[in-house]
């Protein structure tokens, strides 16, 4: 075993090691296929909740209902400026 798959003792799996190494060859490959895809998986670049909001937020449309809402209330700058709380209220 290569001195890089030693250092598995550093990690949470660690109080696995005898398991894994006790499994039949067709386990393992079941093991390393689902840790190759978690793998892949956790390097994608996954977006932040702004960068989600503000994609939702570009293809948005205001009903005349909601813009008589909107009109209606009274709020400071700092909350109009907040744009989550921009997208909640349908305000470009």
């Amino acid at each position: 075993m290569t001195e890089f798959a030693q250092r598995i003792s550093e990690t949470p799996m660690a109080p696995y090691t005898d398991l894994l190494r006790s499994m039949q060859p067709k386990d393992m490959r079941i093991v390393v296929s689902f840790l190759q895809e978690a793998l892949a998986e956790a390097e994608k670049p996954h977006k932040t909740a702004s960068e989600i909001i503000r994609e939702k937020y570009k293809n948005l449309t205001i009903s005349p209902e909601t813009k008589e809402l909107i009109e209606g209330l009274s709020l400071s700058r700092d909350e109009m400026d907040d744009e989550r709380t921009r997208y909640i209220l349908g305000y470009k």
